[in-house]
């Protein structure tokens, strides 16, 4: 006998699995700098971070921040324009969270000039009524995960039959994920050929 608490338990353990492994789920954060502060919070619900971006105020441009290991970062702390960001943690209220940590560390404040690209955590359910966060068409890989997850506690030929057919099923929708394009992008600007030059002579 499994309890609706269970299955839920095991609906969040799937969508959580399929975001790790996916695009399914993106988002943006957006924070403000403060001159010589070299740490700054991110969001609880990311998964991995995917690209950072300033923006500068004085020349209005926005430059994208390159990934850099701990171990490379400017020991003597030195500040500017940061170029860099490595991710790394701190203790907030005894809570272990991860943060951003630029280099060089700003020279001065900002105003909603930093900004975070990262994969997102989906919500967690907390009933049977709630939606699962992630796409329609792969909330059913989600049944699959926890029929796998179920039938692997029967201890019977069936059983072990239906908990490899499940799990044969989920491995696909996790690479149907992993191959997942949002067609939003499919929108995109697309090069033109100006083989005639007439683009060219409008200037």
């Amino acid at each position: 006998m499994v309890s609706d608490d269970q299955i839920v338990a095991l609906l969040n353990e799937g969508q959580t699995k399929l975001c790790m492994n996916s695009y399914l789920l993106m988002t943006c954060a957006t924070t403000s700098t403060v001159a010589s502060q070299e740490a700054y919070s991110v969001p609880s619900d990311f998964i991995k971070i995917e690209a950072v971006f300033i923006y500068n105020t004085t020349t209005n441009q926005k430059q994208r921040l390159r990934p850099i290991d701990l171990m490379k970062r400017d020991a003597t702390k030195s500040t500017g324009n940061p170029q860099y960001y490595y991710v790394w943690g701190t203790n907030v209220s005894s809570a272990n969270a991860f943060t951003i940590n630029l280099n060089p560390i700003p020279s001065s404040s900002g105003t909603s000039d930093l900004e975070i690209y990262f994969r997102q955590a989906p919500l967690t359910m907390v009933s049977g009524g709630q939606a699962p966060e992630i796409p329609g068409h792969f909330q059913y890989a989600l049944v699959a995960y926890a029929l796998w997850k179920i039938w692997l506690r029967d201890q019977s030929p069936l059983g072990a039959n239906l908990a490899s057919f499940y799990r044969s099923e989920w491995e696909q929708w996790v690479e149907d994920a992993r191959a997942f394009i949002n067609p939003l992008t499919l929108d995109m600007p697309q090069q033109i050929d100006d083989a005639m030059g007439i683009l060219s002579n409008l200037d």
